[in-house]
C-alpha cells in the first residue's frame, strides 16, 4: 500500500483539493487497493471548529467534474511522518511549518507537490490569492507527475 500525505496550512483549500484531485486520478487507473491517500493541515484552528472544504475548492472541483465526498480538516500529527510514505506539501513555509511538527525529515518524505514537475515552485494559496482555477490547475499538473513518479 502507498501513503500519501497531501498537507498544506488551514487543510481546507490547497490540500483537500490535491488529495481529492489524486484520488480521481488512482481511481481512473483502478489502482485504489493500492493507495492511501489523506490530507492535513499544519494549523490546528480549522479542525478545532469542523471546518469542511472551503467552497472555492469545492465549485472548481464541481465546475472541472472531479467528484469528490466532504472532508474535514485535520492537524497534522507527529505519528503521520512514519506512517506515510509521502508527504506533499503545498509550498515551502508548509515545509518548515511540517518540519517544526515532525522534527527532522530523515527518510526525505516530504517534497512540495509541484517538486515533481518540470517547473517546480510553490502553489498559491487561493484563500489568499482568490484564485482557485489557477490553483486547481497547479494541483491538478503536480498530480499528474506524482503519480508518474510513483507509478510509472
Amino acid at each position: 500500500m502507498i501513503k500519501v500525505l497531501f498537507v498544506c496550512l488551514g487543510n481546507i483549500c490547497r490540500s483537500p483539493m490535491a488529495q481529492i484531485v489524486f484520488e480521481n486520478l488512482v481511481k481512473e487507473y483502478n489502482l485504489e487497493d493500492e493507495f492511501e491517500i489523506d490530507s492535513a493541515g499544519t494549523e490546528g484552528y480549522n479542525e478545532a471548529i469542523g471546518a469542511g472544504i472551503h467552497h472555492g475548492t469545492k465549485d472548481v472541483l464541481k465546475r472541472n467534474g472531479v467528484n469528490f465526498k466532504e472532508h474535514f480538516s485535520r492537524k497534522m500529527r507527529k505519528a503521520d511522518y512514519e506512517y506515510y510514505d509521502y508527504i506533499i506539501a503545498m509550498d515551502s513555509e508548509n515545509i518548515e511549518d511540517i518540519k517544526s511538527i515532525i522534527g527532522f525529515d530523515k527518510d526525505n518524505k516530504i517534497k512540495r507537490l509541484l517538486d515533481y514537475t518540470k517547473n517546480p515552485r510553490n502553489i498559491k494559496d487561493p484563500w489568499y490569492s482568490g484564485n482557485f482555477d489557477e490553483t486547481y490547475e497547479d494541483v491538478k499538473k503536480g498530480c499528474m507527475a506524482l503519480f508518474e513518479a510513483i507509478y510509472g
